[in-house]
């Protein structure tokens, strides 16, 4: 484990490549809280890897002293870009989303959950909420 998550980046990129070579299918890669941004460094790794979702991104300013690093890969990717935030979330307000958002490469989507923190975001009673609207993107962006 390191404390930036390059390391980890190599597990997501290992995890890809085995998902793909053993459905032979094209991927979409999903992370949440700090694992977004490791998993965005790791979508320009492979052509296979279609889109990306971040849920509850890591954008703050404490957070970018751990995961900067990360930042420019995923906002440079030309491919899809979802990013599911909610409007309380203690590691990156709204308005540094929507900063760093108008900045992203397209294509790219921005989804703002209603009053919900960052901790709340990952519990199990917005499951089904980050399922439909992953769901709803893959469908829009692909033959599924």
């Amino acid at each position: 484990m390191t404390l930036t998550g390059a390391n980890e980046v190599k597990d997501v990129e290992a995890v890809c490549e085995w998902t793909h070579q053993k459905l032979n299918q094209d991927l979409v890669v999903l992370g949440s809280s700090a694992g977004a941004p490791i998993a965005g460094s790791a979508v320009e790794s492979f052509s296979f890897i279609k889109a990306y979702v971040g849920i509850g991104y890591v954008f703050g300013w404490w957070a970018s002293i751990i995961f900067g690093s990360h930042y420019k890969k995923i906002m440079k990717s030309e491919k899809p870009k979802l990013f599911i935030m909610g409007t309380k979330d203690e590691f990156t307000s709204t308005s540094k989303l929507e900063w760093i958002f108008k900045r992203m490469t397209d294509p790219k989507e921005m989804k703002l959950i209603q009053g919900v923190g960052h901790f709340e975001l990952e519990g199990s009673e917005y499951d089904g909420q980050m399922a439909e609207l992953t769901a709803e993107f893959v469908n829009k962006h692909f033959k599924v």
